[in-house]
């Protein structure tokens, strides 16, 4: 009899999950019913949306007069922007990737690690915001002397930064290399649809964000994620430098 009960309480749940957009059914979680009875997936916890039959994501097209156009590229004088990471896992969707020990992290455990040399009136340590803030030019929006530049590290596949102050440190020739930047939309690795956000072995809750290249395209146990660059027009979001 316990047996039974519990099949009938898993089936009112599995149906009570199910809903019908016209006569096709559905999991909310996985799908949206827009007017017309148009069902369009939901891809790396975000819904896309309808455009003359077909089903576009708004961080790589917009529709405009039921034809889809690709969003315009950002160029190096484009306005400072922030990652935000796209994923089904909802304990990484919607969080913004922050900068740690040279490398680029997502999760509740992430934080931001920065420096600071206090010279008033020049630097004020106490006016950055310390957020993770990119530049399309492959620069960080950072203030230390000799800059700071994120790129993709060919031989790990680690999304991460140069040090800072070293105009010519390692990195510095692939910043902003190999990476398409939609104005407001996907900051897109040009070898993949994906991101790849992988548990850090020494941190509680700590994805380390690699793009699928090099030793990253054979790692497992990582989650696919996607990656939106989101505008800032404060000049003080950013940072002296990151460590």
């Amino acid at each position: 009899m316990k047996l039974l009960l519990s099949l009938l309480t898993f089936s009112a749940t599995v149906q009570a999950q199910i809903l019908f957009c016209g006569s096709a059914p559905y999991y909310p979680a996985d799908y949206t019913c827009y007017p017309g009875n148009i069902l369009c997936p939901t891809l790396y916890g975000q819904p896309t949306l309808p455009c003359n039959g077909a089903c576009y994501s708004p961080d790589m097209y917009a529709c405009s007069n039921g034809q889809l156009q690709l969003l315009p590229t950002t160029s190096p004088a484009s306005a400072p922007f922030k990652l935000q990471v796209y994923s089904s896992n909802p304990a990484l969707n919607n969080l913004f990737a922050k900068v740690c020990g040279l490398g680029f992290n997502v999760g509740a455990g992430a934080q931001t690690c920065v420096y600071c040399f206090n010279a008033p009136p020049l630097y004020v340590c106490s006016t950055y915001q310390n957020q993770t803030v990119l530049l399309a030019s492959g620069a960080m929006d950072v203030d230390v002397p000799g800059d700071q530049y994120w790129f993709i590290d060919p031989p790990t596949g680690r999304l991460r930064t140069t040090e800072a102050g070293k105009a010519g440190g390692y990195g510095r020739e692939w910043a902003g290399k190999n990476v398409t930047i939609y104005q407001d939309g996907y900051f897109s690795f040009d070898g993949s649809s994906f991101w790849l956000a992988c548990l850090d072995g020494t941190q509680s809750q700590v994805y380390n964000i690699y793009a699928p290249v090099g030793s990253a395209a054979g790692r497992t146990g990582c989650e696919r994620v996607k990656l939106a660059a989101v505008s800032t027009t404060n000049p003080k979001e950013g940072a002296y430098a990151y460590t």
